[in-house]
């Protein structure tokens, strides 16, 4: 599926300005999926399994670059790797989503 990704970025922006998403979750842009290659421990702490993570990454059609890092989200979960490297950072299966990463999802159901 083509998206409006300058649409996209122009409904998160407003969601910022509202103070309903972090100025730090980045521009949105198309997924490219990669692999994972590795886990921190710290990505261990919500109880997803690599291949949990990976799924989230390979069925992801949105990702956030964040400095040193980029987030890929899906409708299941989103997973954080590091450039650097394809580390794995943080994982959250779609039931630990807060209110900020739901407001996207919904401005992707909608676009």
């Amino acid at each position: 599926m083509s998206r409006d990704f300058i649409r996209i970025n122009e409904r998160i922006d407003e969601l910022i300005f509202k103070g309903l998403v972090n100025a730090h979750i980045g521009k949105a842009k198309p997924s490219i999926p990669i692999k994972i290659e590795g886990v921190n421990a710290h990505a261990r702490t919500h109880g997803i399994t690599l291949e949990q993570a990976q799924s989230y990454v390979d069925m992801s059609e949105i990702m956030f670059d964040q400095d040193s890092r980029t987030m890929y989200l899906s409708n299941d979960g989103s997973a954080t790797v590091l450039i650097e490297n394809n580390r794995l950072i943080s994982a959250y299966g779609r039931k630990d989503f807060d209110s900020a990463i739901m407001a996207i999802l919904e401005v992707l159901d909608n676009e």
